[in-house]
């Protein structure tokens, strides 16, 4: 039986038979996967701790018989991001993010600068400098770049003129932002302001460790969080469900209404 080692990021896991589970990978070198974690659900398994949201690890994986999933052998933890799982309102953050690489990547495509990135938001997130809706929004406009779907922010993607110090809104089919007399019937959720556009802009290439230096009010970090996942969800025409969590479960804390 041939393993292959791998380094990964667990992005979530369902109970699968008695006492196995699913296992949700996104690794450096093959990208996101399945894997069949056996005997895990059991009290004795040695392997559960090591299959927690986003705990990164070495682990070694080999092909089902059915070639659908892969067998989870060795798991060696290398970081399980306690510190970014001591309130509701990180963990949600973080089940957001996790949403966001699965519904988005394609299951077995290695984008070894993304993992790069992915270590270094949440590096970011343990920090505690930056807002972690921003530091999400800078994250979700670097992945479509990185995915082949460039966000066009410098001029409106139909007329070309300049955008500088104007509203537009971003459309998902045309690659980028429109200005307002280009799009006069947009949905609201896309729009984003001048100042808004500017921070996007920004966002793209500003190192994650450095994002805290950017100064936003809660309410308009929200609000470009928001443009920027509905604008994920109608780029890869899927739902990303757990954003209405994390907002239901901020509200309810208090956090940012």
């Amino acid at each position: 039986m041939n393993f292959l080692p791998t380094r990964a990021f667990v992005l979530g896991a369902r109970p699968f038979r008695e006492t196995d589970k699913i296992v949700q990978l996104y690794t450096l070198s093959l990208g996101r996967v399945k894997a069949v974690a056996k005997g895990v659900r059991s009290p004795k398994s040695k392997t559960a701790s090591s299959l927690e949201l986003f705990t990164e690890g070495d682990y070694s994986l080999h092909k089902s018989r059915s070639g659908d999933l892969y067998v989870l052998g060795q798991a060696k933890v290398l970081d399980a991001q306690g510190a970014l799982k001591k309130d509701l309102s990180a963990i949600t953050a973080l089940q957001v993010l996790a949403d966001l690489l699965t519904q988005v990547l394609q299951e077995a495509e290695s984008h070894p600068e993304l993992y790069e990135l992915l270590k270094r938001l949440l590096s970011a997130l343990k920090e505690g400098s930056a807002d972690p809706e921003v530091l999400l929004t800078a994250f979700g406009a670097r992945l479509l770049t990185l995915l082949g779907h460039p966000l066009g922010l410098d001029a409106c993607a139909s007329c070309e003129r300049s955008l500088k110090g104007r509203s537009s809104f971003l459309v998902p089919h045309k690659g980028g932002a429109l200005c307002q007399d280009c799009c006069p019937s947009a949905p609201a959720g896309l729009k984003v302001t001048a100042a808004g556009r500017e921070v996007l802009q920004k966002l793209r290439t500003l190192p994650m460790d450095r994002v805290h230096v950017l100064k936003m009010g809660k309410a308009p970090a929200r609000a470009l969080f928001l443009t920027v996942m509905d604008y994920i969800e109608r780029t890869v025409e899927k739902e990303l469900k757990s954003v209405k969590v994390y907002l239901e479960m901020n509200h309810k804390l208090g956090i940012g209404s």
